[in-house]
């Protein structure tokens, strides 16, 4: 702890954390806090992965079901929007239905 503790007052670690903040520990303090996931139930390697993908998705779907209620947009709004079918601005960006199942 003591180690962890100075390299944290450092410049460097103190910019990493600030990093690290505003990344990645929000969205394992959703899942810890929001979701209740605070050890695996399955064991070995590979059933980890599997259980771990699954409360990704969860995580995901959650984000998404957000924006459609704060933007007041439904499903196939959201939809359209990834594909580019619809939405000159997603083409706009180079996103087509081709590319878009590379972000799922």
């Amino acid at each position: 702890m003591e180690y962890m503790r100075v390299k944290l007052n450092t410049e460097e670690g103190k910019e990493q954390y600030q990093k690290r903040m505003c990344t990645v520990e929000p969205v394992f303090g959703q899942m810890k806090q929001d979701r209740g996931f605070r050890e695996f139930l399955l064991r070995g390697e590979r059933k980890t992965k599997i259980e771990f993908v699954m409360m990704c998705t969860v995580h995901n779907i959650k984000k998404i079901a957000d924006f459609m209620k704060r933007e007041g947009k439904n499903l196939k709004e959201i939809l359209e929007m990834i594909t580019g079918r619809g939405n000159e601005c997603w083409s706009k960006r180079g996103i087509t239905a081709g590319k878009a199942s590379q972000f799922c």
